[in-house]
C-alpha cells in the first residue's frame, strides 16, 4: 500500500508491498506524489516494477566478470573480445552502473585515447560492453535503462572519438611475392616454410590461423577438397566447419609438405605476422601484411572469372556484400584480347517459284 505525507514543503510518496524493499521517493506537489505511488503499485502488482537501487551494487567490472563466468562455460570467449573486455574492467571497472550514462561513456572514451588507443580499438569496446548489458538487462533482469553507449555513438563520432577500420586495398604484386619468397629461402635455419605457406595463403585465400587449423585427415583425395574446422563466423564459430576446394596450386603445396604430424601446417599462426614483415621491412616493401594474402586470393579467383557464389565457397563469407571489402580488382585485369571479325560475304540473290508466288533467297 502507498502512504503520502508532507515532509516540509515536499510530498514524500512510499509503497509498501510483501517481498519487496519499501520504495520512497519525494516530490514538489502532492498530485505528483499520488500518481507516482499509483503507478508503482500497478507495477509492483504485475510483477513488471524495476528498482533502479539495484544497479547501485553492480559497478562495470562486477558484470563483465559475471559475463565472463557464465558465457565462457558455455562457449569460449576469443582472444579479441577477451581482451577489450580486461581492458574495460581496469579503466572503466569501478564505474557503478547506477551512473553509467552518456557522460560517462564519452570520458571513458576520452581517457582511451589519451592512452593511445585509436577510435576503432575505443569502438570495438563499447561495441562488447553493450553486448554485456544487453544480457545484464535481458537475461539477468536488471533495471537498466536504455543503453547510454548507443545514445553517446552519434557524438562519439563528431568528436573522432570513435572510428569504422579502413577498407584496405593493399594488393602485393607478383614481384613483391617471389622477392619475399626468395627472402625466406635463403634462410637456412628458418625452421617455418614462409614461401610454402605464403603462396599457399594466395592460392587458397585463407586465413592464417585456418590454415594452422588444416588435417590431413580432412582432406578428400578424389574431390580435391579440405575442411576448414570453426571457420571464422559473426555469429557462431565453434562448429561452423566448412568443406572448401584446393584450387590450383593450394593442392600441390599441401601435397608435398611432409606427413609426420596431424597437421597440414604444424605451426603458430602468430609466426607468420611476426615473420612476414621482418621480410618486407628488410626489402623495403612497405604497407603489406599477412592478411593482405588473403585480400590478394579472392580477388583473384573474381579475376579468373569465378562468379560471386563460387568465390564465397572458397572465402567462407556468408553475406555477399562483404567480398567488396576483400575484392581489390586491378583494373588492367578487365581487357580482353580483340578478336578480329572478317566483313560478311556478299550473297548472290535468287530467285525459288512457290505456287501462286515468288520468294527472294540467298544463295549458300
Amino acid at each position: 500500500m502507498a502512504s503520502i505525507i508532507k515532509v516540509g514543503e515536499k510530498w514524500r510518496a512510499q509503497v509498501r508491498r510483501k517481498g519487496h524493499q519499501p520504495v520512497t521517493r519525494t516530490f514538489d506537489r502532492k498530485a505528483q506524489a499520488e500518481r507516482w505511488a499509483h503507478d508503482v503499485e500497478g507495477q509492483l502488482r504485475d510483477g513488471g516494477f524495476n528498482d533502479e537501487r539495484k544497479l547501485a551494487e553492480f559497478t562495470i567490472r562486477g558484470l563483465i566478470e559475471k559475463y565472463e563466468e557464465e558465457v565462457g562455460k558455455l562457449r569460449p570467449i576469443g582472444r579479441s573480445k577477451a581482451g577489450a573486455l580486461s581492458m574495460l574492467k581496469r579503466h572503466f571497472g569501478d564505474t557503478a552502473l547506477s551512473i553509467l550514462n552518456e557522460a560517462a561513456v564519452v570520458d571513458y572514451a576520452k581517457r582511451r585515447q589519451a592512452m593511445g588507443a585509436g577510435g576503432v580499438t575505443i569502438g570495438m569496446e563499447f561495441t562488447y560492453l553493450d553486448g554485456v548489458l544487453e544480457m545484464a538487462r535481458s537475461l539477468w533482469k536488471l533495471p537498466l535503462p536504455a543503453s547510454p553507449i548507443a545514445a553517446a555513438r552519434k557524438n562519439l563520432r563528431y568528436l573522432g572519438l570513435i572510428a569504422k577500420s579502413k577498407k584496405r586495398d593493399r594488393r602485393p604484386t607478383p614481384a613483391e611475392l617471389d622477392a619475399i619468397c626468395a627472402w625466406f629461402e635463403k634462410k637456412a635455419r628458418q625452421r617455418i616454410p614462409m614461401p610454402d605457406i605464403i603462396r599457399f595463403a594466395v592460392a587458397s585465400a585463407m586465413r592464417a590461423g585456418e590454415i594452422t587449423r588444416l588435417r590431413w585427415d580432412d582432406i578428400h583425395e578424389a574431390d580435391r577438397t579440405i575442411v576448414i574446422r570453426d571457420r571464422k563466423d559473426p555469429e557462431e564459430k565453434i562448429g561452423n566447419d566448412q568443406v572448401v576446394p584446393l584450387l590450383g596450386d593450394a593442392w600441390t603445396i599441401a601435397m608435398r609438405q611432409p606427413r609426420g604430424h596431424d597437421l597440414i601446417f604444424p605451426y603458430n599462426s602468430a609466426s607468420f605476422s611476426s615473420l612476414f614483415p621482418r621480410a618486407c621491412k628488410a626489402l623495403e616493401i612497405e604497407d603489406l601484411r599477412f592478411h593482405d594474402l588473403r585480400h590478394e586470393g579472392v580477388s583473384r579467383l573474381f579475376e579468373a572469372g569465378y562468379a560471386i557464389e563460387q568465390v564465397a565457397l572458397v572465402s567462407g563469407h556468408r553475406d555477399w556484400k562483404q567480398l567488396q571489402r576483400y575484392t581489390q580488382i586491378r583494373a588492367r585485369s578487365l581487357h580482353r584480347p580483340v578478336v578480329r571479325q572478317e566483313p560478311p560475304t556478299q550473297r548472290k540473290p535468287t530467285t525459288t517459284s512457290f505456287v501462286g508466288f515468288k520468294v527472294r533467297r540467298t544463295a549458300e
